[in-house]
Parts: C-alpha cells; structure tokens; sequence
C-alpha cells in the first residue's frame, strides 16, 4: 500500500479530534479534581473550626473555674489580713495610750482625763466666783443706798 494525500488527511484530522478530545478529557477532570479539592477543604476546615470552637470553650471553662477559685481566695485573704490588721491597730493604740501615759505620770504631768476634771472644776469655781461677786455688788448697793 502506497500512502496517498487523502489518506494522510484523515489520519492528521483523527489524530486532531483525538488531541481536542483528551485536551477537553484532563480539562474536565482538572475541572473536577479542583472541585473535589474545594469540597474537601471545605469539610476539613468546618471539622477543623468545629474542634477548634470545642477547644476554645473547654479552655475558657477551666480558665474562668480558675479565675473564680482564685479571686475567692484572694477575698479570704483580704478579710483575715483586714481583721489582723484592725486587731494589731487596737493593740498598737492601747500599748500606745498606757505608755504615754505611764510616761506622764513618771514625770508628773497631767493625763488628758485629769486635764478634763480640772478644767471642768475651774469652769465650777468661775461660776461660784461670778455668783458670789454679783451678791458682794447687791450688798454694796443696798448699803449705799440705805
């Protein structure tokens, strides 16, 4: 068999479909192979968010019990140091009064409640002074005038 011109023709234009028919054949399966690889991402990254959100509230559950049992004891402690520190302060200040008071009256000063006593024995005597002044006036007049 010699090869003639129309028999090349046909082999060249099978051989073309055939090149267009596969080109279209891996376009397509390009086509689907990105598509499956879109939907798998897809499904993994929602199972990816999903245990992530899962993740993040089991975090925040144990951190916020954390949280809560740790501003609690911090509330204990406050209260006990509050009430040692009040307790100390009276003591301090008792400790305090006596031994100024003491020291007072080594070198013989008077003590604040005595100062009191005095004064309100003074403001006594003022008020006898002033009767007893407006009586010696009355007297004086009462002569004078008789």
């Amino acid at each position: 068999m010699t090869k003639t011109p129309a028999n090349d023709d046909t082999t060249s234009q099978a051989t073309k479909r055939k090149g267009a028919l596969d080109f279209r054949k891996y376009t397509q399966q390009i086509w689907l192979a990105g598509l499956g690889a879109f939907s798998k991402a897809e499904e993994e990254g929602t199972r990816l968010f999903d245990s992530l959100v899962k993740m993040g509230e089991e975090l925040e559950s144990k951190t916020s019990d954390i949280a809560e049992s740790t501003v609690e004891a911090v509330e204990e402690v406050k209260e006990r140091v509050t009430e040692r520190v009040t307790d100390t302060r009276g003591k301090v200040e008792r400790a305090l009064d006596e031994g100024v008071n003491t020291a007072v009256s080594r070198i013989g000063l008077a003590s604040h409640k005595e100062v009191l006593q005095l004064t309100q024995l003074i403001e006594q005597l003022m008020d006898r002074v002033d009767a007893l002044t407006d009586e010696v006036k009355a007297l004086r007049e009462s002569k004078q005038s008789s």
